[in-house]
């Protein structure tokens, strides 16, 4: 197992921190739901069920690009404040990741710490080379629960990440992270930080 992270962080965007993320910002910047839901072209229910039961929801990340949106644009700072920031700025530097080699038991201990949908794979040299969907690891287990301290990460590795260069403007990520919910970012082919929608949620 190859940790760059000693405890867990929010690395990956989970339902109920993206719904407390957007009921804070509101708050904090006096705004009611109606107003932020006529920003976004939302109903109010809708916004008000992001903020209290987005579990049974269950929006999109272009919709929750939409509040973050109109979050940023009510800073009053002007359109785009956040969106024109560079990935360096606002990524987890300290990635949660598992090595090619590692077993499948170590893997699911990694999953239980963090919670997290996916996990990227890395080398030893910082190069990102797949990723571990906790999906596929719980399908293994179920199927074969024999075989999880035999099998290897390599062995239901799929795809990367997508990747993106440190100084890429967020507005570049906007729908990459629609469909991959998170990118890696890199400086000089390796990786050195992580942004999901969380982040950016942070970041209003």
């Amino acid at each position: 197992m190859f940790l760059l992270h000693s405890k867990p962080e929010p690395g990956m965007a989970t339902l109920d921190k993206v719904s407390s993320m957007v009921r804070e910002r509101r708050k904090a910047l006096g705004m009611t739901q109606k107003r932020l839901a006529r920003m976004c072209g939302f109903s109010q229910s809708t916004v008000a069920r992001m903020e209290t039961d987005i579990a049974s929801l269950n929006p999109s990340y272009r919709s929750v690009f939409y509040i973050m949106d109109a979050l940023d644009r009510s800073k009053g700072t002007g359109h785009g404040e956040i969106m024109s920031r560079r990935a360096k700025e606002i990524m987890h530097k300290k990635i949660i990741c598992v090595k090619a080699e590692d077993s499948l038991f170590e893997t699911i201990g990694v999953f239980k710490d963090y919670d997290f949908p996916q996990l990227p794979v890395l080398d030893n040299s910082g190069h990102v080379i797949g990723t571990v969907y906790q999906r596929d690891l719980l399908n293994t287990a179920m199927q074969a629960p024999d075989m999880v301290r035999r099998k290897t990460v390599s062995s239901i590795m799929k795809a990367s990440l997508p990747q993106v260069d440190k100084e890429s403007e967020l507005t570049r990520l906007k729908p990459i992270l629609e469909g991959a919910g998170a990118v890696i970012v890199t400086d000089k082919g390796k990786a050195v930080g992580i942004i999901t929608i969380y982040d950016i949620l942070k970041a209003v």
